[in-house]
């Protein structure tokens, strides 16, 4: 099931003038094993509607919400789109990824000292949440009764029954 929605124009560039057009794809497939997987993504047309000036994962763009704000659809797939996008697509599990969200200043440590230890400017996300989860004694968990390290494969994370009628609701209204 896919649909996309028109929320017409909105002033995307803040010069007050209305010329970006905003469409929203919202999607609601089977994965092999007959699990539904939410999808949704957005594209904010120049004016000529040539081309997109602003695409994908760009819902919670500051503009396109500023804009959109009180639109009880658009905030509807908001809402759902920070929940369940992709839910096919976890490194974690629900614990382990809420530890590394709820935990950001002590990430922020770890990268910093990862950063000094290997004098790079560069480490990984990955990198600071594996010794994060570590800390935590979350780096290896146990998923369908199987050892489960972070990031070593895709998980997928059911969508509560409630909010599944919810997607279908805006797939087919």
């Amino acid at each position: 099931m896919k649909r996309t929605f028109n929320f017409g124009k909105i002033d995307y560039y803040n010069t007050g003038r209305k010329i970006n057009a905003v469409e929203v794809s919202v999607e609601l497939k089977e994965e092999k094993d007959g699990k539904p997987v939410f999808s949704a993504s957005g594209d904010v047309w120049n004016i000529k509607h040539t081309d997109i000036v602003c695409g994908g994962q760009c819902l919670d763009d500051p503009s396109i919400v500023k804009h959109l704000k009180g639109n009880k659809t658009f905030e509807e797939i908001l809402d759902l789109w920070h929940k369940y996008h992709l839910n096919d697509t976890h490194a974690g599990t629900y614990e382990q990824e809420m530890c590394i969200k709820e935990n950001e200043e002590e990430r922020n440590l770890i990268e910093k000292r990862l950063k000094e230890e290997k004098k790079d400017k560069y480490i990984s996300h990955y990198e600071v949440s594996c010794e994060l989860l570590k800390k935590h004694n979350l780096y290896e968990v146990e998923v369908d009764g199987k050892p489960y390290k972070y990031g070593h494969s895709w998980l997928y994370w059911d969508i509560p029954s409630e909010d599944l009628l919810r997607i279908k609701k805006l797939l087919v209204s």
